[in-house]
């Protein structure tokens, strides 16, 4: 395992729907057009797709932002510029602001740990479902669980981590599928619980559309 560093900014004073985050991302983009890390849009000679360095959230209600790698200090040079954010036809302003920088262990592990998807897990594209549900109830399920191994591939890429041994990361699951409006299209995406021998740090988010507040992890401790 290794120690990964990451930002949360929330502004603790306004309050946020997830069905709005595409509006608080589309104010951040436009604010800071000359900046892909805000819009992820590949620059040329470049990827189109890698693990996003600033995503959008709802923390606890509240609107927010999660930086790794170049994100945090493209984040860290726009805190003190936040004095209001426009959601909408809202015009919000800002006066109280969460700021934590957080270390937490990443990789691959020897305990199995359990997480819950605390937003909907974006697994599959429209193309992908509906070979998906054609499929017995045991291989979707065993499907679901091999994306949901690659996908610890892509973040893991974001913190320069390599899995020491990736068909030895253990993942089992239970999921049930839930209709989302994306760009005004339904997708099917994915809730529930998973365990893996691999450490992910809390609001983290896995799958397609991170940047979006899909996918989004927290470790599940059972109450007794």
């Amino acid at each position: 395992m290794i120690s990964v560093e990451y930002l949360l900014v929330a502004f603790t004073d306004l309050t946020l729907t997830a069905f709005d985050i595409p509006k608080l991302r589309g104010y951040f983009s436009r604010k800071y057009a000359d900046e892909p890390l805000f819009h992820n849009h590949p620059e040329p000679g470049k990827s189109a797709y890698r693990y996003p360095a600033i995503q959008y959230r709802v923390y606890r209600g509240h609107p927010a932002l999660i930086g790794i790698g170049e994100g945090i200090n493209a984040l860290k040079k726009i805190i003190l510029d936040s004095h209001n954010i426009t959601i909408g036809n809202s015009y919000m302003p800002v006066n109280e602001l969460q700021i934590d920088i957080r270390k937490e262990e990443f990789g691959q592990c020897e305990d199995m740990c359990t997480y819950r998807f605390i937003s909907p897990w974006m697994a599959l594209n429209q193309e992908n479902y509906r070979e998906y549900i054609k499929t017995t109830t045991i291989d979707q399920k065993a499907r679901l669980l091999k994306i949901l191994r690659g996908n610890l591939l892509t973040i893991s890429k974001a913190f320069s981590y390599t899995i020491p041994d990736l068909d030895s990361v253990k993942v089992e699951g239970s999921f049930r599928t839930v209709s989302r409006n994306f760009h005004n299209i339904p997708m099917h995406c994915f809730i529930g619980r998973f365990g893996m021998n691999f450490k992910i740090p809390d609001h983290l988010a896995l799958g397609k559309q991170v940047t979006r507040g899909f996918g989004v992890v927290e470790y599940y401790k059972e109450e007794r």
